[in-house]
């Protein structure tokens, strides 16, 4: 499934601005996988393109959009006081991934990135 509403939005002049966004895998608008949305938002292009990028003054940094997913994404429903962050307090909701997404020197590894486990409100659900 495409990403390309999230490679078409501007991030980078967004967030130099100080607007406040939040990324999302909201199907069938966006691919459920947060990766792919991440992908985009730092390589500016489709999984399956090999160019480079759309627009490309637009693209971020792996942290930005790290934190469109987790902080933005709190922060555009109300929840920041409950989740976003790894803060003693709140939920605990989190994905464990099988490489390190901010030591990633080629952000294309995200395509081949698993879940390892998921965790909800402090929970181990999936493995």
């Amino acid at each position: 499934m495409p990403c390309i509403q999230l490679v078409i939005k501007p991030w980078k002049t967004l967030l130099s601005s100080g607007v406040l966004c939040a990324g999302g895998s909201d199907a069938p608008v966006e691919p459920v996988n947060p990766l792919l949305g991440i992908h985009a938002s730092v390589t500016r292009r489709e999984p399956s393109q090999s160019n480079g990028g759309w627009n490309e003054n637009e693209k971020i940094s792996m942290m930005d959009a790290i934190k469109l997913f987790t902080i933005g994404g709190a922060y555009a429903t109300n929840e920041e006081h409950l989740k976003g962050t790894i803060t003693r307090g709140k939920l605990a909701d989190m994905t464990v991934y099988s490489n390190d997404l901010f030591s990633m020197e080629n952000p294309d590894d995200l395509l081949r990135t698993k879940v390892e486990m998921t965790i909800i409100d402090g929970e181990v659900i999936a493995l």
